[in-house]
């Protein structure tokens, strides 16, 4: 029998979500299972549409009681129709539509839990969120997700899978110089200049007002060129903006950015500045895959992705001042931190390969 798998996420704009569910559809698509996605829509369609890969558009990303019941039948109307076997979802308003979809059609529900577990959330936060732990499995993105889902969900080690997201290593290397140049003449780059960038969403809890008070510490001292590239939150982007000009910081916020390995190529230094736990943390693989020098906080995912002081540096996190001091230590003391630790650090990215992923997660829809 061939395996049948709906992905639904609330939708295919740029971001780690995003980009993990397109991952998946290619490989089960290279593993002779067929793959469909359902979402509200976004830039990253079209990476499905040119694999002639299903999509199905609806309000997916809706909190709306009236739309996620409204929800229920539209899935319940592509799982009867296209014979879905499993049903795989990555965000809580979507999972309960295809929750009771599943329950109502007999398919299997799993999840991947991509939120940030906190032991301290109002009981009301806390019911919302279990729906992500009512998979027959969880997949968990890292182990101190699993250690949570199963501490305060009350799960069963043994249901909840820790699969690390998988990076395409392979990509971040031999980036032509024409596609970094581009970038450069984008942003008004010239060689003189350190470039340093905090890729991912334009969310608060990513630290990228941290990022602009490091960065008005160190801007007076060396000529920076940083770049914030991801959308996000268009009122939160005004914010990051208002500050940026009104402290006249050398920073560029890109939210059209299609192609994010020239990024890591032309920066000299990657940062990711979270304030709260990043489930696995993407970004912190990316640039490791890159060879840059990568500076992350000391919380979350990044303590199983980063070797602190061989393959990056962890530091505390909402302390503009301590990733100020990392940012100058690294541009005084590291200048070839990156060169001299090449190997190792490429290594350590290729520990979370897109090939190593891909055998866990097949693994994990046979077992099911």
């Amino acid at each position: 029998m061939v395996v049948r798998i709906l992905q639904v996420v609330p939708s295919l704009e740029m971001g780690g979500v995003e980009t993990g569910t397109i991952d998946v559809a290619y490989i089960l698509q290279k593993n002779n299972m067929v793959p469909f996605v359902a979402s509200s829509g976004g830039k990253m369609v079209s990476l499905l549409d040119k694999r002639h890969i299903k999509h199905f558009q609806f309000w997916f990303h809706s909190k709306n009681p009236i739309i996620m019941l409204y929800n229920v039948f539209v899935i319940l109307f592509i799982i009867y129709i296209h014979k879905i076997n499993i049903v795989h979802v990555r965000s809580r308003a979507p999972a309960w539509s295809s929750w009771l979809a599943c329950k109502l059609s007999n398919t299997k529900f799993v999840t991947t839990y991509h939120n940030r577990p906190n032991g301290t959330d109002f009981f009301i936060k806390k019911w919302y969120n279990q729906i992500m732990t009512w998979g027959v499995k969880v997949i968990s993105p890292s182990h101190f997700v699993k250690h949570h889902i199963v501490k305060y969900y009350h799960r069963k080690p043994e249901d909840v899978v820790t699969i690390y997201r998988g990076v395409n290593c392979q990509q971040f290397n031999n980036i032509p110089d024409e596609y970094i140049q581009s970038l450069k003449n984008k942003y008004s780059i010239s060689n003189e200049h350190i470039v340093i960038s905090l890729p991912g969403r334009l969310a608060s809890w990513k630290g990228h007002m941290v990022f602009l008070k490091a960065i008005q510490l160190l801007h007076d001292d060396y000529k920076l060129k940083c770049l914030f590239v991801g959308n996000g939150c268009q009122k939160y982007k005004q914010k990051l903006t208002n500050y940026i000009n009104a402290h006249s910081l050398p920073v560029t916020i890109d939210t059209s950015c299609e192609n994010i390995y020239p990024i890591y190529a032309l920066s000299d230094i990657v940062v990711s500045a979270s304030i709260q736990e990043e489930t696995f943390g993407r970004v912190a693989v990316e640039g490791q895959a890159s060879g840059k020098i990568v500076i992350a906080t000391n919380i979350g995912g990044s303590l199983e992705t980063i070797v602190d002081n061989k393959t990056g540096f962890l530091i505390h996190p909402d302390d503009p001042y301590a990733l100020a001091d990392k940012i100058r230590e690294c541009l005084h003391n590291h200048c070839d931190f990156s060169k001299k630790n090449y190997q190792t650090i490429i290594n350590q990215s290729k520990k979370f390969d897109i090939s190593i992923f891909e055998e866990n997660i097949i693994k994990f829809y046979n077992s099911l």
